[in-house]
């Protein structure tokens, strides 16, 4: 005998509603997202995972990337960035802190439009002064001769770079 407006029990053991699992490729293009680290954003990115019209928030870098630009929020964050060799390439407006590098291959991310974008970095020298490869066009207030054994840190603005070390 069925009851009007009785439903028939469930056929697990707790009542529950069981769905089939989520598939990634679903998920992938959504129109909000929010990403931890922009590595992972970026891989997204050029999988086309991202819609070109969503917005993504990158917590990493304090950015929302949206139609194809990234827009700041003026904060200034702070990334660990690696040891040895290494080749890198620097978001504006975020503080990149390298290791002991014995050679640093930097390129410079995108900008963000109508703001100073700054590309920030430190890295520490060891024994044998680190090799520091910049972007063709960056030229230089002051020394950019790396010594061994010291700490540096680098500043760039519209391509005018600015280094300072200690020991």
């Amino acid at each position: 005998m069925r009851l009007h407006g009785m439903r028939k029990p469930s056929n697990n053991m707790w009542g529950l509603c069981i769905r089939a699992p989520i598939n990634p490729n679903d998920m992938a293009k959504k129109r909000f997202n929010n990403y931890l680290k922009y590595a992972t954003f970026k891989k997204e990115l050029e999988a086309g995972n991202i819609l070109p019209d969503s917005v993504s928030y990158i917590k990493e870098i304090r950015a929302i990337y949206t139609h194809g630009e990234y827009y700041g929020n003026g904060c200034i964050s702070s990334v660990n960035a690696g040891t040895g060799e290494v080749s890198a390439e620097l978001l504006p407006n975020v503080f990149h802190v390298f290791g002991e590098v014995s050679v640093l291959n930097v390129t410079f991310g995108k900008g963000f439009p109508g703001i100073a974008n700054e590309y920030m970095f430190q890295f520490s020298s060891g024994v044998t002064p680190t090799v520091l490869n910049l972007p063709e066009g960056v030229k230089w207030i002051g020394s950019s001769v790396v010594r061994a054994n010291r700490t540096y840190q680098v500043s760039i603005l519209n391509n005018i770079a600015v280094m300072g070390g200690a020991l």
